[in-house]
């Protein structure tokens, strides 16, 4: 039934009945059933989405927790209770919805799934979550707690019944419920004091119990409340002042070292207080209710694996920013809890923990240790933590001490470089520079240039983002790795930046095309990485080895390392540096998508996230080559021309600017996307400036693929074998392209030995890097590849010929499979005067797939079960719309417009 039809229940008295479910979140002791939002969440949660929204404090949480205890109707029984953060991914969605299918209510509704913070979801989980209200809103039924309105598509699923939204102003307290909280926790049912509190928390929960509590530590709570109706203060401001003073000492201390931390476990609790008892202290406010708030076990994702396994305690949002106000004002207990935060920190980096150090000291006002613990351990935090900013937040708080300490410098740009912000990291490795270079003069002689891993760091990225030559950057960082290497003192002061060093260099050495220096540099980064414990930078650097391997031809070992990767950063609790995983998968798509049988579909692309560093050109390349290759696959030969001929690399560097060796494979891949597009000029203006480039080996195949088309087989079989003979890159495979093309010029020439002898050599060529890509048959003068590897099978032969065999005996050359789709050179002139392509019904569009495929009306009536009266009606006006006056006409600028 449609949610708009539904017949709402009357007002409601007393609970339905109690649900005990341990999974749910706790009660604190004092608790007002919200009746009137249990009353519409009756009524929503039949649907398949709904959303809660209200600002923090308001009583969500714990609103919706005593409707499932003590009030659910029947479709909640047993629900799934989450709490959202950053680190949910589409996928763990999708398996608390695919878990949650299981009927569990009448009729086999689905399990009620309830998200608590769900502000906090990603982009991609919250998609996942919009895609399943749009496709199966009856296989889902999810509650959604959220401080503000998601991006969920709502009008459509409004308009069915499948969405409610629910607003804020259903969470204000009523009069009742106002009275009901105040009375308890004031410790008086005093209509002056009940509605003093009424008029300035005005139906905000928690600044109602903060307020009631306030006066509750009054004399005379009466005069209190006369008071407070006349500040005008909010009541956070008034809370700030205030309410500590109802608390003890303990408490206060408390609350003070622990509340920056979101959840935390009572031992931390302990040590970050150096209280002994801080698990009564906590006990005790967590009866108090709302003040703190205890997180269950296995509460999922916990912020720590000690907060996982042990569970936790949150303090409230409102308490917490009324202890920043307290911290930042100053006093007594301030300054206690940060010196019992300062001797926690010390002690844990005593220990070599540094998780949560900076931000800790950060949080209770302690500049200057913080900024300590910046220059000392900065790189080792910045990569370890990458999923915190908690060092561009103390920029920003304390310029005065950041400006006065160089030695946070480097630090402060690598967390800026590793967070794509290119502008922040100029900045502070321009400062870096101009720091060295004024203290040049204490260097040790001999050292003109100070062999400094942090000043060879910053010129390879100036040199990533053109502001500096690549190679004289390279050049010094060299210098600076082998100095570390061999020189004890250069590598005692350059410890802790040399894997960070080693890993730029190797990324850089893959831009340039040094590839054998990129693998030994990438490898070194990746040692020293695991030697120090920067488990994201190994990571990082192993994601840049697989593109090392992939261009170097060696695709096998490209797609383990990418697999490896993937794997790595999948783990439970693993910690990754921005944009790895992206680069590792479409390091794995690119090595795999040539193999048979190919194991990338739509599916696996999809999972690509297609942005990429601002200064990762190598892998900006290559994302432009996939984008490209799906286009093809997906029938837009014009769309891949398109593709391949806009840089994006970087602004203001056109193709011409490439490094020769991605030059060579951008020119290779225009060649054969040109093939497909039957495009003879573009092919002989390939062939030029390939030749002057002196690459001859792929000059001379693209000389050979423009000879195929022009119909000259003899002199296309000689520029193959030209091309086999004197290939300069491995990527692409030139070598083995230009011998399967000869194969089939060969075998059509009558040359049956010779083609035999130039496909098994291919095949061996291309066995260990499961390369199909050459036996596509790109070679519209020869012999199809299917019948050529179909007589190698008949003879004894290799896994991998069977294998090519099998996959190209389902389809036709690749020449032949888009020549009925892709439109000419000619066809696009003669048709770019037409402004709007036609707009045809999905009858007429398969009726001009089966012109296409030569089909007769009679075909094409026995095809789609018509009357060939019908066919001829529809073919009729196929013509009006694409002002055609015959078939081959018709089909011209349908391939024109991208409509076959």
């Amino acid at each position: 039934m449609s949610h708009a039809t539904r017949t709402a229940p009357g007002p409601r008295t007393t609970p339905r009945r109690a649900v005990d479910d341990d999974r749910l979140p706790r009660l604190p002791r004092i608790y007002v059933p919200r009746l009137r939002l249990w009353q519409r969440l009756d009524e929503a949660t039949e649907a398949a989405v709904t959303l809660v929204v209200a600002p923090a404090g308001a009583g969500k949480t714990l609103g919706v927790t005593g409707w499932l205890r003590h009030a659910a109707p029947a479709h909640a029984e047993h629900p799934v209770w989450i709490t959202a953060d950053e680190s949910w991914t589409p996928e763990q969605i999708d398996a608390v919805l695919d878990g949650a299918e299981a009927p569990a209510g009448p009729g086999g509704a689905p399990t009620l799934v309830v998200v608590d913070d769900a502000h906090l979801l990603p982009p991609s989980a919250l998609r996942r979550v919009d895609e399943r209200l749009n496709n199966t809103p009856e296989a889902i039924r999810v509650l959604l707690l959220s401080h503000w309105v998601l991006p969920l598509t709502r009008l459509v699923p409004e308009l069915l019944g499948n969405f409610t939204l629910l607003r804020g102003d259903l969470l204000r307290l009523s009069d009742a419920e106002n009275a009901a909280l105040v009375s308890a926790h004031a410790r008086t049912g005093d209509r002056q004091v009940v509605d003093a509190v009424a008029r300035q928390a005005e139906g905000w929960c928690a600044a109602a119990v903060l307020a009631a509590r306030d006066l509750s530590g009054a004399q005379d709570p009466v005069a209190a409340a006369r008071l407070l109706s006349h500040d005008v203060a909010p009541i956070a401001t008034l809370v700030a002042g205030e309410v500590f003073s109802t608390l003890t000492p303990r408490q206060r201390h408390l609350l003070l070292a622990i509340a920056g931390d979101g959840v935390v476990s009572v031992a931390a609790a302990a040590h970050l207080t150096h209280d002994q008892h801080a698990a009564e202290i906590l006990a005790e406010l967590e009866d108090t209710g709302l003040l703190v708030m205890r997180e269950e076990h296995g509460c999922p994702p916990a912020p720590s694996d000690e907060v996982q396994a042990t569970g936790g305690f949150r303090v409230h949002p409102l308490l917490a920013e009324v202890v920043r106000r307290q911290l930042a004002a100053g006093g007594v207990d301030a300054a206690r809890a940060r010196s019992t935060v300062i001797r926690a920190v010390r002690l844990d980096m005593a220990r070599g923990n540094l998780s949560e150090a900076f931000a800790r000291l950060v949080r209770v006002g302690a500049p200057t240790e913080a900024a300590d613990v910046l220059a000392r351990d900065g790189v080792r935090m910045v990569l370890n933590q990458c999923e915190h900013d908690d060092v561009d937040e103390f920029v920003r708080a304390q310029p005065e001490i950041v400006d006065h300490r160089p030695d946070t410098w480097f630090a402060i740009a690598l967390d800026r470089w590793v967070r794509d912000d290119l502008e922040g990291a100029r900045h502070w490795g321009d400062r870096l520079l101009a720091d060295r270079r004024k203290r040049s003069p204490t260097w040790p002689a001999g050292w003109p240039d100070g062999l400094d891993a942090a000043v060879a760091c910053v010129r390879l990225w100036r040199a990533a983002l053109g502001l500096e030559p690549a190679y004289a950057a390279v050049g010094h960082a060299k210098r600076v790795v082998v100095a570390s290497q061999t020189r004890p003192a250069v590598r005692e002061a350059n410890a802790d930046v040399l894997p960070v060093l080693a890993a730029e260099l190797g990324v850089t050495q893959n831009w340039l095309g040094e590839l054998t220096e990129a693998e030994t540099s990438l490898t070194l980064a990746v040692s020293l990485s695991r030697s120090k414990g920067l488990a994201p930078l190994g990571v990082h650097a192993l994601s840049h080895l697989a593109f090392t391997q992939y261009m170097r031809g060696r695709e096998n070992a490209c797609a383990e390392l990418a697999d490896e990767v993937l794997v790595a950063a999948g783990a439970p609790g693993a910690r990754t540096l921005p944009f790895v995983t992206a680069r590792a998968g479409l390091a794995r798509l690119l090595a795999r998508l040539l193999d048979v049988p190919s194991p990338t579909g739509p599916a696996e692309a999809r999972v690509i996230d297609t942005r990429c560093h601002g200064a990762d050109l190598c892998t900006r390349f290559w994302f432009r080559v996939w984008d490209a290759r799906q286009a093809v696959l997906a029938g837009d030969v014009i769309g891949a021309r398109r593709m391949l001929a806009t840089p994006r690399e970087s602004p203001g560097l056109t193709d011409d600017q490439l490094p020769e060796h991605l030059r060579v494979a951008l020119l290779v891949e225009q060649a054969f996307v040109a093939v497909l597009a039957s495009d003879r000029d573009t092919l002989k203006s390939l062939h030029g400036t390939l030749d002057a480039l002196g690459t001859v080996g792929e000059a001379a195949l693209v000389q050979g693929l423009r000879a195929d088309r022009e119909g000259d087989r003899r002199g296309a079989a000689v520029a193959f074998e030209a091309a086999a003979a004197d290939a300069a890159y491995s990527q692409p495979p030139t070598r083995a392209l230009a011998l399967v093309c000869e194969a089939q010029i060969l075998d059509a020439l009558g040359e049956t030995t010779r083609s035999q002898d130039r496909l098994v050599e291919a095949i061996s060529v291309t066995e260990a890097r499961r390369n199909a890509a050459p036996f596509f048959g790109w070679a519209r003068q020869g012999t199809p590849i299917a019948t050529l590897l179909h007589r190698l099978v008949e003879h004894p032969a290799g896994t991998w010929v069977h294998e090519l065999a099998a996959t190209s005996a389902d389809r036709p050359d690749v020449t032949v499979l888009y020549a009925s789709m892709t439109a000419t050179p000619r066809e696009l002139g003669e048709v770019s005067m037409t402004l709007v392509p036609p707009a045809l019904s999905p009858r007429e569009r398969e009726v001009l797939n089966e012109l296409a495929r030569g089909a007769t009306y009679a075909d094409i009536a026995a095809a789609l079960f018509v009357s060939e009266n019908t066919v001829k009606t529809h073919v009729s006006s196929l013509y009006t719309k694409l002002a055609a006056s015959r078939r081959s006409e018709a089909l011209k600028i349908a391939r024109s417009f991208r409509l076959l």
